[in-house]
């Protein structure tokens, strides 16, 4: 088998739904990273062997057929969408990893994209013609009759099972604003951005991270999902807008590229969990990738980008781990930067390649932790390389 390479990793400005990208289609949002991948890495279009495209909430069909040819890329280019929910992004880029593995490709486009905004109405098919039709925003993620929460109950039910804390909660969500905020101070999400056009004008940066957040205004918000909770729109991530891709390639080809840094994909693993508690199963979804990989779980916690749906599953999956909640998400997380769904998983990927390429370290390993919809879980682990 040959190895796997993300030679570069790139996303759009995250948004909140509704808002900037408001009429911006999904492929609008995607296409426009495919490009500048390509670019960067000075490879033509013609040179793609297949893409990925993680989509949890979009319109159906397969979006990464639409947006390649909304892309520079040729027609004879082939495409596969995946639904994972909000592992999709990483299941997609362990799919485009795998390929290359198997010697079945050369150079893959593999990522995720959501547009909540412009994502169509669900409806019921109703059993009666005079019967008035009823919306519905997502379809069941367990079979009927077994018990099926939404996301914000599931989170009530960790912090009840787990016993995680308001407080803990507010602490760790407020650590993500600020680190995101002083991130985007500092530059360090100026590389991995791709601007975006819109009929408003041009969108360049994060819209969510709030520099005015304090602790003294997360305590005051209400519990946003079950009455009495802990909970609450701040300790919860927003419902946003954004895509991200990675280009991956063997290592022939990086051998022709000579890129001064990549990412060595190593492997990815998936894992399950109760649905009622939907948002631990990363946690087991890394500890089968570390048993593979031979490492205890804490042994590589300093590059590990956590997904944080909510404060409450993030500190109950690493207090599991035995991570310390500090040491993840070191530039902020979607507590602050957002969680567009489908794409997620890639965001989390490029968040890791942008810091291993500042580390310039060969041979740090980095992780993407993942918890979806249903109680499953998907991690997926890199290892740095210098030229």
């Amino acid at each position: 088998m040959t190895d796997a390479f993300v030679t570069n990793a790139l996303r759009t400005p995250i948004v909140r739904a509704g808002k900037e990208y408001a009429r911006t289609n999904a492929e609008q949002l995607l296409a426009p990273v495919f490009d500048a991948l390509l670019e960067r890495c000075g490879l033509s279009p013609a040179s793609v062997d297949h893409v990925f495209v993680g989509n949890a909430a979009g319109p159906g069909g397969n979006i990464a057929r639409v947006a390649a040819l909304a892309s520079g890329l040729p027609s004879s280019v082939g495409a596969t969408s995946l639904d994972a929910q909000c592992a999709s992004a990483l299941e997609a880029i362990a799919a485009g990893a795998r390929m290359i593995r198997c010697g079945e490709a050369q150079v893959v486009l593999a990522g995720g994209v959501e547009s909540v905004s412009t994502a169509p109405w669900r409806v019921e098919k109703q059993t009666s013609s005079i019967s008035p039709p009823r919306l519905y925003s997502r379809a069941r993620f367990t079979p009927y009759p077994d018990p099926d929460p939404d996301m914000g109950t599931a989170a009530e039910n960790i912090a009840a099972r787990f016993g995680v804390s308001r407080a803990r909660q507010d602490v760790f969500a407020l650590q993500s604003h600020q680190r995101a905020v002083q991130a985007a101070v500092d530059g360090v999400f100026r590389d991995e951005l791709v601007p975006v056009k819109t009929a408003s004008g041009l969108i360049e940066e994060d819209t969510c991270p709030r520099s005015t957040l304090s602790a003294k205004k997360l305590a005051t918000l209400k519990p946003a999902f079950v009455e009495g909770g802990s909970v609450t729109a701040g300790n919860s991530c927003p419902i946003n807008d954004g895509a991200s891709a990675v280009l991956l390639v063997s290592d022939k080809v990086l051998e022709k590229l000579q890129p001064q840094f990549a990412l060595r994909y190593l492997a990815s693993s998936s894992a399950g969990c109760d649905p009622e508690i939907l948002g631990m199963a990363a946690a087991p979804a890394y500890q089968k990738l570390s048993k593979h990989l031979e490492h205890a779980p804490q042994q590589y916690a300093p590059l590990i980008e956590f997904n944080e749906a909510f404060a409450v599953q993030a500190l109950a999956c690493l207090d599991q781990l035995g991570i310390a909640p500090e040491s993840v998400n070191r530039e902020g997380g979607a507590l602050a930067l957002g969680h567009p769904y489908g794409a997620s998983g890639a965001v989390l990927v490029t968040r890791l390649f942008s810091q291993a390429r500042r580390m310039n370290l060969s041979g740090q390993r980095a992780f993407a932790l993942m918890a979806a919809a249903g109680g499953t879980g998907s991690a997926i682990g890199f290892e740095s390389v210098i030229n």
